[in-house]
């Protein structure tokens, strides 16, 4: 799949890192708002920030093979260098959340198993004598 050419405002085609740098910025914010609402611990609206950051993976995935073979200069390789420490910072936060979700899910399961139970093949009772 080949990346749409752009046109700058002189009427030249615009180079394949003029075109992928707002890509990665708009991926940056998205990652900043999600990684700040997390922080916030509040409610969190996951599918639009994984709406924002598949569409971002799409249009860095269109562009990427205009990009190969290309040397990348010092603002593109910063700016990816940015990003995937962006990235890394939202994947230990998820990952967190994730954790964390899991941990009271079982817990919530425990509990309603324990309360169902009558002790009956439980090996607590004669324990607990």
């Amino acid at each position: 799949m080949s990346a749409v050419l752009k046109f700058a405002a002189n009427g030249r085609p615009q180079s394949p890192a003029a075109m992928i740098l707002p890509v990665i910025e708009r991926i940056n914010e998205a990652l900043d708002e999600e990684n700040g609402a997390i922080a916030q611990r509040g409610p969190i609206d996951y599918d639009a920030f994984n709406r924002r950051k598949s569409q971002g993976l799409l249009e860095l995935n269109r562009l990427a093979p205009s990009l190969a073979g290309l040397r990348l200069g010092p603002a593109l390789a910063a700016a990816l260098g940015d990003l995937q420490t962006r990235l890394e910072t939202n994947r230990r936060l998820l990952s967190t959340q994730l954790t964390a979700a899991r941990a009271v899910s079982n817990i919530i399961t425990q509990a309603i198993r324990d309360s169902q139970s009558d002790g009956t093949y439980s090996d607590r009772t004669w324990m607990d004598e």
